[in-house]
């Protein structure tokens, strides 16, 4: 079962990551350096989600105050507020941004072309294409107060969700930039010293921070949440990300395994069902055919609808006598096992049904012809009679009055 999670954290070179395994309640995290190191312990698997968090060396990060009220010129007046902050030209650079903030501010996030579509290659050739990518300082666990992360005895990074800014620091530079980072505030520094080196404590210090914390660790604490809209993520425009294929999607994998497989076996009984409905309707029409030829040899092969005008002949539509149905029910009505069908011939265009018959005797069959007449409503022709050794064979011609 492979990680839930994995946050990459600044340039791909020396990248630190954080796996966050989840079984029920239960979390747990480790942490490396070093890509190879990350494939190592992966083994082939790939997290649920991949986050990469880019540093102030990757990418400047800020909150811009764009005037105007419709978003779309916010949107287009924005790259160009960001030129006071670049060394790079902005043709160079990829910016994108956020959903306006509280306040008529705009997040945004920029980082340069050409470096940015490298580092995503080379991530998607190792199987780690990122779900989302964006500043540090928006996937703090806490957005309420700022984080100074120790990189080393003398190397920081000031993150601050609230504003939006995330910079390189020294301890020098910290006590340069005065109330620049607003002093006094509240303040959670991570190291990855057992306690807090002196000079940051006197560079902090010399600010006013007196209510804040160390914490002993390689990474900050980092949210599990995707970041909101009003984060600018970086893969938008030409980098939007792209469905990635997953190796290791944890207690899910064997539903999605399962669902995958009905939804095999639903199409296929979906498909066979179909041919075997196609097979049973094209079956019941050569038969209806067969017995359209049979009672109206003359139209076989000739009717572009047989069922239709079988229904029409059946009800006596378009014939000068009653149809086809009553006429048979009549004759089925006259007969008793005295007598045989041998072959049924129907006329529709008059309204005829020829009847050729044996029957035991000239009695049984002058019997059969009254009882036409008479209970069955219906005129007989007698066409011819003959008799041999297995009894009397006949032709009758019978027509509904209307």
């Amino acid at each position: 079962m492979g990680p839930d999670h994995l946050f990459l954290l600044g340039s791909l070179r020396a990248a630190q990551w954080q796996l966050t395994f989840r079984q029920g309640t239960t979390e747990a995290t480790e942490t490396g350096l070093g890509l190879e190191a990350l494939q190592a312990r992966l083994g082939g698997l790939t997290p649920a989600r991949i986050d990469w968090a880019l540093d102030p060396s990757q990418a400047l990060r800020l909150n811009l105050p764009v005037p105007g009220k419709r978003a779309s010129v916010q949107r287009r007046a924005a790259p160009f507020l960001l030129e006071e902050y670049l060394t790079e030209p902005l043709e160079t650079l990829h910016v994108a941004l956020a959903e306006r903030g509280e306040g008529g501010t705009l997040g945004a996030l920029a980082l340069g072309k050409a470096a940015f579509a490298e580092d995503l290659a080379q991530l998607e050739a190792l199987g780690l294409a990122p779900d989302g990518v964006c500043a540090l300082c928006d996937i703090l666990a806490d957005q309420s107060q700022p984080v100074l992360w120790l990189t080393g005895e003398a190397e920081g990074i000031w993150l601050d969700p609230r504003e939006g800014r995330q910079l390189a620091l020294t301890p020098a530079l910290l006590t340069g930039l005065g109330e620049a980072l607003g002093t006094g505030t509240s303040l959670t520094v991570v190291g990855p010293s057992p306690e807090l080196p002196l000079a940051w404590q006197a560079a902090l210090e010399g600010q006013g921070y007196g209510a804040r914390s160390y914490c002993p660790g390689t990474l900050p604490s980092l949210s599990a949440q995707a970041p909101g809209p009003k984060t600018p993520a970086a893969l938008q425009g030409p980098f939007t990300a792209r469905v990635r294929p997953r190796e290791g999607l944890g207690p899910w994998r064997a539903p999605s395994r399962l669902a995958a497989a009905l939804a095999v076996v639903l199409l296929g009984g979906t498909l066979g069902e179909g041919l075997w409905l196609r097979n049973q309707a094209e079956a019941q029409r050569a038969a209806l055919e067969a017995r359209f030829a049979t009672l109206w040899p003359e139209r076989a092969g000739s009717s572009p609808n047989p069922r239709r005008e079988l229904s029409l002949l059946l009800g006596g539509n378009g014939s000068s006598g009653v149809g086809l149905l009553p006429t048979l029910d009549a004759l089925a009505g006259a007969m008793s096992d005295e007598h045989r069908i041998n072959q049924l011939r129907y006329q529709g265009d008059r309204g005829t049904l020829a009847v050729e018959l044996t029957t035991a005797s000239l009695g049984s069959l002058q019997t059969l012809q009254q009882r036409l007449q008479s209970e069955g409503g219906l005129d007989v022709a007698m066409e011819n009679a003959t008799q041999d050794q297995s009894g009397v064979r006949a032709r009758l011609t019978l027509q509904g009055r209307p």
